[in-house]
Formats: structure tokens, sequence, C-alpha cells
């Protein structure tokens, strides 16, 4: 049974990308999320820069909280962590052509141009609905 994308994006309003797909399996692996919403913070809209999607980023940060260790000696579950991290990159990038935010959104909300067209366009709203969904149905799929 998947995670209910539809609710999960209508109960995250004021939550960037990485926030929202973080805050999907907080519940899952026990995150405290009053600290993880502060770290995340900066990773919305591709680190501000339109880099690494937000919904990516979120992605990965969950997969590491299931299989990474604390332990730095513990070389096999850094082994898992980066084979997971991998696919979830290969599939998304498979479902979307990329995982950079300007290139998902077509514009580069770094720029005064980019951000004003971005944001007249609502493509925040429009757009990035789907590919914090891809996120979470592929990091459901993968942990």
């Amino acid at each position: 049974m998947g995670k209910n994308i539809e609710r999960i994006l209508e109960n995250s309003n004021g939550l960037n990308c990485c926030q929202k797909t973080l805050n999907a399996f907080s519940e899952d692996l026990n995150i405290d999320m009053e600290p993880a919403l502060k770290m995340t913070a900066g990773f919305g809209s591709g680190f501000t820069q339109g880099e690494v999607c937000g919904a990516v980023s979120g992605a990965c940060m969950v997969i590491g909280l299931k299989y990474a260790s604390s332990d730095k000696e513990d070389f096999e579950s850094k082994k898992i962590t980066k084979e997971k991290v991998s696919l979830f990159m290969d599939e998304f990038k498979k479902e979307n052509g990329t995982i950079k935010c300007k290139e998902l959104l077509g514009y580069d909300c770094s720029t005064e141009e980019g951000a004003k067209i971005i944001g007249e366009k609502g493509l925040h709203q429009k757009l990035c609905p789907k590919f914090i969904g891809d996120a979470i149905k592929l990091t459901e799929e993968i942990i």
C-alpha cells in the first residue's frame, strides 16, 4: 500500500520540496521533524540555486536514514546506502529526465528573471507536486 501523495501534499503546505519528501517518511523512520525542518530549510528550489531538486535531496536523506550507520567503520551500510541512492537517482532521471530543479521547471530560480517567470506561471504549484510524488513513490519502492 503506497503513501497517499495527495494527502501528504495537502497536509504539508508551507514546506519546501525537500521537507515534504522527508516528512512523508517521518513516522516510518521515527524522524523528529522539528530539527529536520530546520535542517532542510535551505534545500528547497535546488539549494536556492536551481541545482539538485529538493524532493531528490529529501529522498536521499530518507534512504540515508534507513540504511546508513553512524559507525564510520560500517562500510557495508555505506555501500548499501550508495547503491540505493544511485538506484533512486537513475529512476528519478528516467522518469523526469533530470534531477536539477532549473531543468525540471524550465527556468533558473536563482536569477531574478527566472524567479519572476516561475512565480508568474505558478510553476512550483503546477510542476513540483509531480516531482515530490515521484520522489516519494520511488523512495517507497527502494526502501
